[in-house]
């Protein structure tokens, strides 16, 4: 059930979102052992106005192609298991040559096993 939502600027062709696309699920796949028809992706393009940020953090220069990544899924996974989903988004969208690696913010998000509905109103990944 992971969702992962692609947070840029406007600009990007349809072949470099798609590698990004897949290169996220790749990574989900291989840390959070999901079956590779479990993908859920969002793009949210923004304007240049609409897409503030700062130049730099933490020792990390960050261009106009910052993508924020927001990944989502069902808590209780370790703290290492998040870890490497981390590494692994990052080393395989800086594989696509489409991003840098300072340029790739990731935020995951646990929700609880009830708060989700694949549909018809059930929460299939209740207990």
């Amino acid at each position: 059930m992971p969702v992962a939502t692609f947070n840029l600027r406007k600009g990007r062709s349809r072949e470099s979102k798609r590698k990004m696309a897949d290169a996220v699920q790749a990574a989900i796949v291989a840390n959070l052992g999901i079956p590779d028809e479990d993908r859920y992706q969002l793009f949210r393009e923004y304007e240049n106005d609409d897409y503030i940020h700062t130049p730099g953090y933490l020792g990390l220069s960050y261009s106009p192609q910052l993508l924020i990544l927001e990944v989502t899924f069902i808590q209780g996974r370790p703290d290492e298991t998040k870890k490497a989903l981390l590494r692994d988004i990052n080393q395989r969208l800086v594989a696509t040559d489409e991003i840098s690696a300072d340029d790739i913010f990731i935020v995951i998000h646990e929700i609880g096993r009830a708060n989700i509905s694949f549909g018809r109103g059930l929460a299939q990944r209740a207990e």
